[in-house]
């Protein structure tokens, strides 16, 4: 691998390549069932899933790091964890949200204290009616997909995958692949400046509520917004 794998990407062109370095390494010497990054994505999983604070999780690294043997590659701190998982295209941005789902307070809204559509307030109101302000009624946690995207393409395999769909010959006339629906030929022949293009990514929108705490008398809800890449191989896609 080259550095010409990696094209230009972000304020560090060499930041990805260091993430496939630390996907390659050992957790320590001679360890073969984790490698520094797998290891630190299932301790940042517990995490998640416990709810640890950031205080807890950095002791726990420190702790994990004297357990191991000599020459591990666990990071020490939480800030160190965060470097790089960031580095794999995680990190997100929150979006203040008008409660009613009107508008984000954004761009023109930035500013503004109350929906422009139903006029309802962007602060959260207690139990005593009160407006607490400066605490927000809603939030939206919003993962950017664009760096994502541009992750997928530096990888020739993985790049080579994406025009899979253009480059394959469907001779049984079975719908094996999405490329082969109705949907996916009538956007070809709509617009042809975007079907000539077989780099050109397709997306399926995906979203469905659940409850995170498995508890029905729960109001809490997520709704996580899924899109998935049909331009792959259907191992792929359909995985």
């Amino acid at each position: 691998m080259d550095d010409n794998d990696f094209g230009d990407f972000g304020s560090d062109p060499y930041e990805f390549a260091n993430v496939i370095g630390d996907g390659d390494q050992p957790l320590y010497p001679g360890c073969r069932k984790y490698t520094k990054l797998s290891a630190l994505v299932n301790l940042y999983n517990l995490k998640a899933k416990h709810g640890m604070s950031d205080v807890c999780f950095t002791e726990l690294l420190i702790l994990q790091g004297d357990l191991l043997p000599e020459g591990n590659t666990i990071p020490t701190s939480m800030y160190e964890a965060k470097e790089t998982l960031c580095a794999l295209g995680l990190s997100y941005e929150k979006m203040h949200a008008c409660p009613n789902d009107c508008i984000l307070y954004r761009k023109k809204y930035e500013d503004s204290t109350n929906c422009p559509t139903c006029g309802i307030s962007r602060w959260k109101e207690g139990k005593d009616s009160i407006l607490k302000e400066g605490v927000l009624a809603k939030v939206v946690w919003y993962f950017p997909p664009i760096p994502k995207f541009k992750r997928m393409f530096r990888s020739h395999e993985t790049a080579k995958s994406l025009t899979w769909h253009a480059a394959r010959k469907s001779i049984d006339g079975q719908m094996s692949h999405p490329a082969d629906s109705p949907s996916w030929k009538l956007l070809d022949n709509k617009w042809p400046e975007i079907g000539n293009e077989p780099r050109n990514l397709r997306l399926a929108l995906s979203f469905d509520g659940f409850n995170p705490h498995s508890s029905l008398s729960s109001r809490y809800s997520c709704w996580p917004v899924i899109l998935v890449t049909y331009n792959l191989p259907p191992w792929l896609c359909m995985k």
